[in-house]
Protein backbone atom coordinates (compact mmCIF):
# COMPACT_ATOMS: atom_id res chain seq x y z
CA UNK A 1 0.00 0.00 0.00
CA UNK A 2 1.34 3.10 -0.79
CA UNK A 3 2.61 5.65 2.19
CA UNK A 4 -0.94 7.63 3.52
CA UNK A 5 1.48 11.14 3.03
CA UNK A 6 2.44 10.00 -0.94
CA UNK A 7 -1.72 9.08 -0.84
CA UNK A 8 -2.71 11.89 0.30
CA UNK A 9 -0.03 14.51 -1.63
CA UNK A 10 -1.05 12.37 -4.78
CA UNK A 11 -4.89 13.27 -4.35
CA UNK A 12 -4.88 16.81 -3.55
CA UNK A 13 -2.13 16.79 -7.24
CA UNK A 14 -5.01 15.71 -8.43
CA UNK A 15 -7.42 17.96 -6.99
CA UNK A 16 -5.87 20.76 -7.44
CA UNK A 17 -5.40 19.94 -11.66
CA UNK A 18 -9.36 19.91 -11.75
CA UNK A 19 -8.79 23.59 -11.30
CA UNK A 20 -6.17 24.10 -14.16
CA UNK A 21 -7.35 25.49 -18.23
CA UNK A 22 -6.46 21.96 -19.44
CA UNK A 23 -9.04 20.37 -17.56
CA UNK A 24 -11.87 23.13 -17.71
CA UNK A 25 -14.71 20.90 -19.73
CA UNK A 26 -14.79 19.33 -16.30
CA UNK A 27 -16.62 21.86 -15.33
CA UNK A 28 -19.26 21.91 -17.66
CA UNK A 29 -20.61 18.73 -16.20
CA UNK A 30 -23.25 19.11 -13.53
CA UNK A 31 -22.23 17.29 -11.16
CA UNK A 32 -18.73 19.34 -10.86
CA UNK A 33 -20.94 21.06 -7.80
CA UNK A 34 -20.14 18.25 -5.74
CA UNK A 35 -16.86 18.58 -5.80
CA UNK A 36 -16.77 22.86 -6.60
CA UNK A 37 -16.33 23.71 -2.47
CA UNK A 38 -12.91 21.46 -2.35
CA UNK A 39 -11.39 23.46 -4.83
CA UNK A 40 -11.89 26.72 -3.44
CA UNK A 41 -8.76 26.68 -1.14
CA UNK A 42 -5.83 23.97 -0.19
CA UNK A 43 -8.02 23.98 3.22
CA UNK A 44 -10.79 23.22 1.28
CA UNK A 45 -8.93 20.25 -0.19
CA UNK A 46 -7.37 19.31 2.92
CA UNK A 47 -11.28 19.00 4.49
CA UNK A 48 -12.61 16.95 1.28
CA UNK A 49 -8.92 14.35 1.86
CA UNK A 50 -9.74 13.81 5.41
CA UNK A 51 -13.96 12.90 5.10
CA UNK A 52 -12.74 10.41 2.35
CA UNK A 53 -9.86 9.30 4.14
CA UNK A 54 -12.28 8.88 7.14
CA UNK A 55 -14.52 6.29 5.27
CA UNK A 56 -11.83 3.59 4.92
CA UNK A 57 -10.66 3.80 8.64
CA UNK A 58 -12.72 0.63 9.21
CA UNK A 59 -11.84 -1.06 6.44
CA UNK A 60 -8.12 0.35 5.72
CA UNK A 61 -6.59 -3.58 5.70
CA UNK A 62 -9.27 -4.45 3.37
CA UNK A 63 -8.18 -2.45 -0.02
CA UNK A 64 -4.85 -3.58 -1.03
CA UNK A 65 -4.43 -5.90 -3.91
CA UNK A 66 -8.42 -6.30 -3.50
CA UNK A 67 -11.32 -6.28 -6.28
CA UNK A 68 -14.05 -3.39 -5.18
CA UNK A 69 -17.09 -1.64 -6.28
CA UNK A 70 -17.95 2.25 -5.57
CA UNK A 71 -21.21 2.22 -6.20
CA UNK A 72 -22.47 5.62 -7.57
CA UNK A 73 -19.41 6.74 -8.36
CA UNK A 74 -20.56 10.26 -8.41
CA UNK A 75 -17.39 12.42 -9.25
CA UNK A 76 -15.29 9.60 -9.18
CA UNK A 77 -12.70 10.80 -6.62
CA UNK A 78 -13.26 8.07 -4.27
CA UNK A 79 -12.97 6.24 -6.69
CA UNK A 80 -9.46 7.63 -7.03
CA UNK A 81 -8.40 7.19 -3.63
CA UNK A 82 -9.21 3.83 -3.57
CA UNK A 83 -7.02 2.91 -6.13
CA UNK A 84 -4.01 5.58 -4.72
CA UNK A 85 -4.55 3.29 -1.72
CA UNK A 86 -3.70 -0.10 -3.48
CA UNK A 87 -6.37 -1.84 -4.90
CA UNK A 88 -6.10 -4.31 -7.32
CA UNK A 89 -9.03 -2.83 -9.67
CA UNK A 90 -12.04 -0.55 -8.88
CA UNK A 91 -15.91 -0.64 -10.58
CA UNK A 92 -16.85 3.00 -10.34
CA UNK A 93 -20.45 1.91 -11.08
CA UNK A 94 -23.09 5.34 -11.95
CA UNK A 95 -26.80 5.52 -13.21
CA UNK A 96 -26.52 9.09 -14.31
CA UNK A 97 -24.42 9.65 -17.26
CA UNK A 98 -23.33 12.90 -16.57
CA UNK A 99 -21.67 11.56 -13.19
CA UNK A 100 -19.85 8.66 -15.53
CA UNK A 101 -18.53 10.70 -18.05
CA UNK A 102 -16.99 12.96 -15.29
CA UNK A 103 -15.41 10.30 -13.54
CA UNK A 104 -14.00 8.88 -17.21
CA UNK A 105 -12.71 12.57 -17.78
CA UNK A 106 -11.33 12.62 -14.15
CA UNK A 107 -9.80 8.90 -14.23
CA UNK A 108 -7.72 9.64 -17.34
CA UNK A 109 -6.62 13.25 -16.97
CA UNK A 110 -5.69 11.61 -13.91
CA UNK A 111 -3.68 8.56 -15.43
CA UNK A 112 -5.13 6.16 -13.78
CA UNK A 113 -5.30 2.72 -15.55
CA UNK A 114 -6.50 0.31 -12.91
CA UNK A 115 -10.19 2.24 -12.40
CA UNK A 116 -13.48 0.68 -14.62
CA UNK A 117 -16.11 2.94 -15.26
CA UNK A 118 -19.37 1.90 -15.66
CA UNK A 119 -22.97 2.73 -16.58
CA UNK A 120 -25.56 0.78 -15.25
CA UNK A 121 -27.60 0.60 -12.43
CA UNK A 122 -26.22 -0.16 -8.98
CA UNK A 123 -28.63 -3.01 -7.89
CA UNK A 124 -28.46 -4.48 -11.98
CA UNK A 125 -25.18 -4.35 -12.56
CA UNK A 126 -24.34 -7.65 -14.11
CA UNK A 127 -21.24 -9.34 -12.11
CA UNK A 128 -20.30 -12.75 -11.59
CA UNK A 129 -21.28 -14.33 -7.96
CA UNK A 130 -18.32 -13.99 -5.57
CA UNK A 131 -16.72 -11.82 -7.42
CA UNK A 132 -16.11 -8.55 -5.04
CA UNK A 133 -14.09 -7.91 -2.04
CA UNK A 134 -15.46 -5.04 -1.15
CA UNK A 135 -18.60 -2.39 -1.70
CA UNK A 136 -18.36 1.19 -0.68
CA UNK A 137 -21.93 3.11 -0.77
CA UNK A 138 -21.12 7.06 0.15
CA UNK A 139 -24.08 8.94 0.13
CA UNK A 140 -25.57 6.84 -3.16
CA UNK A 141 -28.05 4.68 -0.97
CA UNK A 142 -31.15 7.25 -0.53
CA UNK A 143 -30.85 7.87 -4.11
CA UNK A 144 -31.09 4.30 -5.18
CA UNK A 145 -34.55 3.67 -6.67
CA UNK A 146 -34.41 -0.07 -5.37
CA UNK A 147 -32.13 -0.33 -2.23
CA UNK A 148 -33.44 -3.61 -1.20
CA UNK A 149 -32.24 -4.79 -4.90
CA UNK A 150 -29.18 -3.27 -4.26
CA UNK A 151 -28.65 -5.14 -0.75
CA UNK A 152 -29.62 -8.51 -2.81
CA UNK A 153 -26.85 -7.58 -5.49
CA UNK A 154 -23.97 -7.04 -2.87
CA UNK A 155 -25.02 -10.64 -1.22
CA UNK A 156 -24.59 -11.94 -4.59
CA UNK A 157 -21.26 -10.51 -5.35
CA UNK A 158 -19.53 -10.31 -2.40
CA UNK A 159 -17.11 -13.20 -1.48
CA UNK A 160 -17.40 -14.65 1.91
CA UNK A 161 -15.89 -12.35 4.62
CA UNK A 162 -16.27 -9.26 2.44
CA UNK A 163 -17.48 -6.25 3.08
CA UNK A 164 -20.55 -3.89 2.56
CA UNK A 165 -19.58 0.13 3.69
CA UNK A 166 -22.27 2.64 3.95
CA UNK A 167 -22.26 6.08 4.33
CA UNK A 168 -25.10 7.97 4.56
CA UNK A 169 -26.59 11.64 5.88
CA UNK A 170 -30.09 11.26 5.61
CA UNK A 171 -30.28 9.06 8.28
CA UNK A 172 -34.06 8.13 9.41
CA UNK A 173 -33.58 7.53 12.95
CA UNK A 174 -33.32 11.73 13.80
CA UNK A 175 -36.24 13.78 14.21
CA UNK A 176 -34.52 16.84 12.80
CA UNK A 177 -33.10 15.08 9.37
CA UNK A 178 -37.05 13.71 8.76
CA UNK A 179 -37.95 17.23 9.42
CA UNK A 180 -35.53 18.93 7.01
CA UNK A 181 -36.16 16.15 4.61
CA UNK A 182 -40.01 16.72 4.31
CA UNK A 183 -39.05 20.30 3.74
CA UNK A 184 -36.63 19.31 0.89
CA UNK A 185 -38.69 16.92 -1.05
CA UNK A 186 -41.89 19.68 -1.05
CA UNK A 187 -39.36 22.43 -2.60
CA UNK A 188 -37.75 19.64 -4.87
CA UNK A 189 -41.12 18.80 -6.15
CA UNK A 190 -43.25 21.71 -6.29
CA UNK A 191 -40.53 25.05 -5.99
CA UNK A 192 -39.81 26.34 -9.25
CA UNK A 193 -37.60 29.11 -7.96
CA UNK A 194 -33.32 28.67 -6.66
CA UNK A 195 -33.51 26.45 -4.07
CA UNK A 196 -30.87 27.16 -1.29
CA UNK A 197 -31.57 25.26 1.77
CA UNK A 198 -29.27 23.54 4.04
CA UNK A 199 -26.57 22.91 1.67
CA UNK A 200 -28.92 21.81 -0.83
CA UNK A 201 -28.76 23.49 -4.07
CA UNK A 202 -31.07 23.39 -7.36
CA UNK A 203 -30.85 26.52 -9.82
CA UNK A 204 -34.81 25.87 -11.05
CA UNK A 205 -37.18 24.25 -12.28
CA UNK A 206 -39.19 21.65 -10.42
CA UNK A 207 -39.84 17.84 -10.18
CA UNK A 208 -44.04 18.61 -11.38
CA UNK A 209 -42.36 20.78 -13.99
CA UNK A 210 -39.84 17.92 -15.45
CA UNK A 211 -42.85 15.63 -15.62
CA UNK A 212 -44.81 18.53 -17.57
CA UNK A 213 -42.24 19.24 -20.17
CA UNK A 214 -42.28 15.36 -20.64
CA UNK A 215 -45.51 14.93 -21.35
CA UNK A 216 -46.02 18.08 -23.24
CA UNK A 217 -43.00 17.40 -25.71
CA UNK A 218 -44.01 13.49 -25.93
CA UNK A 219 -47.88 14.36 -26.26
CA UNK A 220 -48.03 18.00 -28.39
CA UNK A 221 -51.88 17.73 -28.60
CA UNK A 222 -52.62 17.53 -25.10
CA UNK A 223 -54.10 20.56 -23.53
CA UNK A 224 -52.72 22.64 -20.43
CA UNK A 225 -55.26 21.42 -18.36
CA UNK A 226 -55.04 17.95 -19.13
CA UNK A 227 -50.91 18.00 -18.75
CA UNK A 228 -50.84 19.77 -15.23
CA UNK A 229 -53.06 16.58 -14.38
CA UNK A 230 -50.71 13.97 -15.66
CA UNK A 231 -48.18 15.62 -14.17
CA UNK A 232 -49.71 15.68 -11.23
CA UNK A 233 -50.73 11.60 -11.46
CA UNK A 234 -47.43 10.99 -12.56
CA UNK A 235 -45.44 11.87 -8.82
CA UNK A 236 -42.60 9.04 -8.50
CA UNK A 237 -42.63 7.74 -11.93
CA UNK A 238 -39.32 7.75 -13.90
CA UNK A 239 -39.47 9.82 -17.82
CA UNK A 240 -40.30 6.05 -19.65
CA UNK A 241 -42.90 5.13 -16.66
CA UNK A 242 -44.76 8.68 -17.31
CA UNK A 243 -44.57 8.18 -21.26
CA UNK A 244 -45.92 4.76 -20.95
CA UNK A 245 -48.76 5.60 -18.31
CA UNK A 246 -50.18 8.29 -20.24
CA UNK A 247 -50.47 6.54 -23.70
CA UNK A 248 -52.11 4.09 -21.91
CA UNK A 249 -54.55 6.24 -20.17
CA UNK A 250 -55.04 8.22 -23.21
CA UNK A 251 -56.13 4.98 -25.22
CA UNK A 252 -58.57 4.16 -22.17
CA UNK A 253 -56.44 1.00 -21.06
CA UNK A 254 -54.84 2.59 -17.85
CA UNK A 255 -56.18 4.71 -14.52
CA UNK A 256 -54.24 7.78 -12.94
CA UNK A 257 -54.57 8.52 -9.97
CA UNK A 258 -52.44 10.64 -7.74
CA UNK A 259 -49.69 9.31 -5.40
CA UNK A 260 -48.32 12.57 -4.34
CA UNK A 261 -47.63 13.00 -0.18
CA UNK A 262 -45.71 15.69 0.99
CA UNK A 263 -43.87 12.98 3.15
CA UNK A 264 -42.97 10.98 0.65
CA UNK A 265 -39.20 11.50 -1.30
CA UNK A 266 -39.68 12.58 -5.00
CA UNK A 267 -37.94 11.09 -7.90
CA UNK A 268 -36.15 12.84 -10.48
CA UNK A 269 -37.93 11.84 -13.66
CA UNK A 270 -34.95 12.38 -15.99
CA UNK A 271 -32.41 10.23 -14.02
CA UNK A 272 -34.74 7.98 -12.81
CA UNK A 273 -32.96 8.82 -8.98
CA UNK A 274 -34.34 9.68 -5.67
CA UNK A 275 -33.96 13.23 -4.58
CA UNK A 276 -32.80 12.38 -0.83
CA UNK A 277 -34.61 9.52 0.28
CA UNK A 278 -34.15 8.08 4.55
CA UNK A 279 -33.43 5.44 5.73
CA UNK A 280 -33.10 3.88 9.36
CA UNK A 281 -30.17 2.75 10.17
CA UNK A 282 -31.43 -0.16 12.31
CA UNK A 283 -33.81 -1.57 10.13
CA UNK A 284 -31.14 -1.59 7.21
CA UNK A 285 -28.75 -3.95 9.77
CA UNK A 286 -31.74 -6.00 10.14
CA UNK A 287 -31.85 -6.57 6.89
CA UNK A 288 -28.35 -7.31 6.11
CA UNK A 289 -28.31 -10.02 9.21
CA UNK A 290 -31.22 -11.66 7.52
CA UNK A 291 -28.77 -12.02 4.38
CA UNK A 292 -26.02 -13.03 6.63
CA UNK A 293 -24.02 -10.10 7.21
CA UNK A 294 -22.58 -9.70 10.52
CA UNK A 295 -23.37 -5.73 11.00
CA UNK A 296 -22.32 -2.57 13.01
CA UNK A 297 -23.93 0.88 12.45
CA UNK A 298 -22.07 4.14 14.27
CA UNK A 299 -23.35 7.71 13.93
CA UNK A 300 -21.20 9.60 11.75
CA UNK A 301 -19.39 11.70 13.58
CA UNK A 302 -16.48 14.78 12.08
CA UNK A 303 -14.26 13.86 9.72
CA UNK A 304 -11.20 16.26 10.74
CA UNK A 305 -8.18 14.97 11.67
CA UNK A 306 -7.37 17.44 14.75
CA UNK A 307 -11.13 16.21 16.09
CA UNK A 308 -10.62 12.63 15.85
CA UNK A 309 -10.83 11.83 19.42
CA UNK A 310 -14.53 13.62 19.65
CA UNK A 311 -15.43 11.27 16.70
CA UNK A 312 -14.23 8.66 18.87
CA UNK A 313 -16.29 9.08 21.47
CA UNK A 314 -19.50 10.18 19.15
CA UNK A 315 -18.90 6.92 17.00
CA UNK A 316 -18.76 5.28 20.79
CA UNK A 317 -22.01 6.60 21.93
CA UNK A 318 -23.83 5.86 19.19
CA UNK A 319 -26.80 4.15 20.41
CA UNK A 320 -27.58 7.38 21.55
CA UNK A 321 -25.81 9.82 18.80
CA UNK A 322 -27.74 8.11 16.16
CA UNK A 323 -30.62 9.63 16.85
CA UNK A 324 -29.43 13.15 16.65
CA UNK A 325 -28.68 15.13 13.92
CA UNK A 326 -26.21 13.66 10.90
CA UNK A 327 -26.13 10.30 9.52
CA UNK A 328 -24.51 7.24 9.76
CA UNK A 329 -21.98 4.75 9.19
CA UNK A 330 -22.67 1.12 8.70
CA UNK A 331 -20.21 -1.58 7.79
CA UNK A 332 -21.27 -5.39 6.60
CA UNK A 333 -19.12 -8.41 6.77
CA UNK A 334 -20.96 -11.22 4.61
CA UNK A 335 -20.57 -14.45 6.82
CA UNK A 336 -18.84 -17.48 5.28
CA UNK A 337 -21.24 -20.41 4.21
Amino acid sequence: MIAKNNVKSQLLTILDSLNQPHNARIKDFTSFRFVRKALQSKRAMQRFYDLMISDIRHVKQRIENKVLLDAGCGSGMFSILLSLLGARKVLAVDYVSDCVAMTQTIVRSANIHNIEVIHSDVAKINLPKQSIDGIFSIEGLSHYRNHKAFLIMASRVLKDNGFLFIRDGNNKASSFVRKRNTVIWRLYENCSNPINFCGFEKSSGCYLDKRKEIIRSTFPSLNDEEIQRFARYTFGYSKEEIIHAVNQFTNGTFSLKSEYSPNVCPLNPEINCYMENMFNPVELKHQLMIDGFIVKITARGPSARRLGLLRFVWELCSPLTIFLPGGFQLLAIKCIR
